[in-house]
């Protein structure tokens, strides 16, 4: 499941549509085999005080044999340019893609009436 961190954004962005903007751009290579319902994007804004330059776009998704470097670097532009076409040109943006094996990772997903058990 991919997880979208979208960092140091601005109250007057476009929420919505940069989303959408960016879960086009992350399923835009269907080699990649990145399914859009299972996109999971966190919109982070940045605090009052905190005049925020550039916005960082982290993703994270499992390792697939299709998701080569050369590939991971290609996506990581497409996020970032879709970022810039809804933010605005003048906003700076970091992406940064990062596949992980999900054989040597510990993981779980709980419910809302579920509880973690030692």
């Amino acid at each position: 499941m991919p997880q979208v961190t979208i960092f140091n954004l601005k109250e007057a962005d476009l929420l919505p549509e940069i989303a959408e903007a960016v879960r086009r751009a992350l399923t835009s290579m269907p080699e990649l085999q990145i399914n859009d319902h299972e996109i999971d994007l966190v919109p982070v804004l940045a605090p009052d005080s905190f005049d925020a330059l550039t916005a960082r776009i982290n993703v994270d998704l499992w390792e697939h044999e299709a998701r080569t470097k050369e590939a991971l670097q290609e996506l990581a532009t497409r996020v970032a340019r879709a970022f810039q076409a809804v933010a605005g040109t003048d906003r700076k943006v970091k992406a940064v893609i990062r596949p992980y094996d999900v054989g040597r990772s510990g993981w779980v997903s709980l419910g809302a009436d579920q509880h973690a058990r030692e």
